[in-house]
């Protein structure tokens, strides 16, 4: 090859690296949630297809599955809304959704286990939505304090702390017509199953889903609502304010956010 087709051969490819480089500046930065402020111990996102570590500062995007460690591991994320999100040790946050533009939000994660604890700012537009999933609970919210811990047990539990938020049980139904496979096992959740949709079926466990099961309950401040690894959902009682008060989970989180 001559060194003239060389230098065109080096001249096309830099030009390449750019856009690409350009083009996947670009995407990041449409798809970027927030980023990290607050972090200790160990915390790591799963995103192109591997683990890396994470460090304030670091920025958050939609798709990440945030993990953090063992022992006194705790990330806070403050979202491009100026929302927050926090979560404790041994957690794990699916972003599934972070869409923030003109005052409008549509921010959606599943928790996979541990500890969350949000602080969401107001929501403006009929189309904007917070939510935060479980195995079996949607935790939606209209401006408000509130955390959701996924049990060991596979059970839920929503508290909120101000505002309020509308708690279902939807993901957890089964498909209508098929409650059980030829083993005798229930079948996984239909998708797109809604709150009050037709098709009552039975979930897995000893009882069978009622109308009022299906519709959301909405609790309000310092009120809490469970929902049962079988899907049974409680309706919304008070909790014992000094008891979680003493919890150094809610303290830190509530020291925090005096600090907003």
């Amino acid at each position: 090859m001559s060194k003239r087709r060389t230098l065109q051969a080096l001249f096309a490819l830099a030009i390449c690296t750019v856009f690409v480089i350009g083009a996947s500046r670009a995407l990041s930065a449409g798809n970027q949630a927030g980023k990290i402020t607050y972090m200790k111990g160990s915390v790591t996102a799963y995103r192109a297809g591997s683990w890396v570590k994470l460090h304030k500062n670091s920025s958050i995007f939609k798709g990440d599955v945030i993990k953090t460690g063992k022992k006194k591991s705790r990330v806070e994320i403050v979202l491009s809304d100026q929302s927050v999100i926090r979560l404790s040790k041994r957690s794990k946050l699916v972003i599934s959704q972070a869409l923030f533009s003109g005052g409008g939000k549509n921010f959606s994660a599943k928790l996979m286990r541990g500890q969350a604890y949000a602080l969401v700012s107001k929501l403006t537009g009929s189309g904007s939505k917070f939510e935060v999933k479980t195995s079996n609970a949607v935790a939606g919210v209209r401006g408000t304090t509130f955390r959701i811990d996924s049990k060991t047990d596979k059970s839920t539990v929503v508290r909120v702390y101000t505002g309020a938020v509308a708690v279902s049980n939807a993901p957890i139904y089964a498909k209508p017509g098929k409650v059980k496979d030829a083993s005798g096992k229930f079948q996984m959740p239909r998708k797109g199953v809604k709150p009050g949709g037709p098709g009552r079926v039975e979930v897995a466990g000893p009882h069978e889903v009622t109308k009022k099961e299906w519709e959301e309950f909405v609790a309000k401040a310092m009120q809490e609502v469970r929902v049962a690894a079988n899907g049974k959902i409680s309706a919304p009682v008070a909790f014992n304010s000094e008891q979680d008060a003493a919890d150094e989970w809610v303290a830190w989180n509530k020291s925090r956010d005096q600090q907003k």
